[in-house]
């Protein structure tokens, strides 16, 4: 106060040192000058150090203020992708059009539809936010999904599905290797080429971590997805009529028992199943990230975010092989990692491009897609056709659970568990096959 500063200006046995910090509440301010000559206080001094502090608040203000937006950008981008991710899975499973289309594709319109920006942004959203949701899901639902790729298991298999799975692989990346060559030259639609290669091996996981390591940019991920859809939804209809020129054969009784009490048992699991999924794909992710920045150091040129989800792959593998993973924490794993992949699919549909410019901006691609369901459908619906074949290849493009709801609906019951199997080889082998596939083609 006025009163204080003047008590201390008039003491002739204290005189006022640099650091005195004097807080001033008067406001005359002739008096001030008055009782700030009468004494040694420096003035100079007094008003730097306000002003400092003055500086230093609103600084801190825009800090908390700017912290504050991105966290609501964060939550709001997050609630929005989960919506539409719901919204999807309830039109897949509960409308004769959503099951046609499947419950991903639905989850990538419902983005399209209600955040896209060239819908004007029904929900406006920050684009650089959606990246980076989009990078965490993906790179967290790969080891969850994964947790069921027991190679030891799917050896098992290699007379009743392995062996036609591999020749459905062949057939896929033959026709992607006719494609390229006929219509596609640019390194970035090469990319584009070889994650969709990964995606009709493995699943939507694959072509997610190939697209990020070839890097493949979000709007041409989107356009890809967009075309592989449109075979998709022509793809399984077909299939459908090729498998049923085959009689459905009856088994044993103990044979049906033996498969359906290994689907019910791959079907349950409880809360704690779910914690400990999470904690191993923890634990993945911290050694893949070790990893990544390890290899980047050495491999000139290749940043750590390539590597990250291939290395996250492999370490995955590893892991349901050599660790003795429960069924019911794998059914967990791939639960919760297909629930991360539909948020995947809406932010897909979200960073999209107009639908229709996925066949006039660049019809090479669309040739292309052509020329690789065209070769595999040959392959394996007409020249080498069986119920084996059938799965192997319903395994291959639609997943695991896929091809073992296809196998069951024919009454293939004996390809029920071996479908699960090979179908988590193509998760565990999809984005390696790209990454060769790319390099081989350029």
């Amino acid at each position: 106060s006025g009163t204080k500063l003047h008590h201390i200006a008039q003491n002739k046995r204290r005189s006022c040192s640099k650091d005195d910090t004097v807080v001033l509440l008067t406001t005359s301010s002739r008096r001030v000058s008055m009782l700030l000559s009468s004494g040694n206080l420096p003035v100079t001094r007094l008003r730097a150090t306000s002003s400092k502090g003055t500086r230093k608040k609103k600084f801190s203000m825009q800090i908390r203020a700017s912290s504050t937006t991105v966290l609501t950008e964060y939550f709001l981008t997050t609630v929005s992708l989960s919506t539409c991710a719901c919204l999807g899975a309830y039109v897949g499973t509960n409308t004769r059009f959503g099951k046609k289309l499947s419950g991903p594709v639905c989850s990538m319109l419902m983005g399209y539809i209600f955040l896209a920006p060239s819908n004007n942004h029904v929900i406006p959203i920050n684009a650089e936010v959606l990246g980076t949701i989009r990078l965490f899901v993906s790179a967290v639902a790969t080891p969850l999904i994964l947790l069921g790729a027991n190679l030891n298991a799917i050896r098992r298999t290699f007379r009743t599905l392995l062996q036609p799975f591999l020749f459905s692989a062949l057939a896929t990346i033959g026709g992607a290797f006719v494609g390229v060559k006929l219509f596609l030259s640019s390194g970035n639609n090469i990319s584009l080429a070889a994650a969709l290669v990964a995606k009709n091996i493995g699943s939507g996981i694959n072509y997610v971590a190939s697209c990020q390591a070839l890097g493949v940019s979000p709007q041409a991920q989107a356009q890809g997805l967009v075309v592989d859809n449109v075979f998709a939804f022509l793809y399984f209809p077909l299939v459908s009529i090729l498998g049923d020129q085959y009689k459905r054969t009856e088994h044993d009784e103990m044979e049906k028992e033996d498969v359906a009490t290994s689907t019910d048992h791959r079907s349950t699991f409880d809360a704690s199943d779910v914690k400990m999924a999470l904690a191993l794909t923890l634990a993945i992710l911290i050694a893949a990230r070790i990893e990544a920045e390890f290899w980047s150091t050495i491999l000139e040129g290749v940043s750590s975010s390539r590597l990250f989800l291939p290395v996250v792959t492999l370490f995955s593998v590893l892991t349901a092989t050599f660790f003795k993973v429960k069924d019911a924490v794998v059914n967990a794993g791939n639960f919760t990692g297909q629930c991360l992949l539909y948020v995947f699919f809406a932010s897909a549909g979200a960073s999209s491009p107009p639908l229709i410019h996925a066949f006039t901006n660049d019809a090479n691609l669309l040739y292309f897609a052509s020329t690789m369901f065209a070769v595999h459908l040959l392959a394996v619906g007409v020249m080498f056709s069986s119920p084996e074949m059938l799965v192997a290849s319903n395994a291959g493009v639609g997943g695991p659970a896929t091809a073992a709801a296809f196998a069951k609906a024919k009454n293939w019951r004996e390809l029920v568990a071996p479908a699960i199997l090979v179908g988590n080889l193509g998760n565990a082998c999809g984005t390696f096959i790209a990454i060769i596939f790319a390099q081989l083609v350029n």
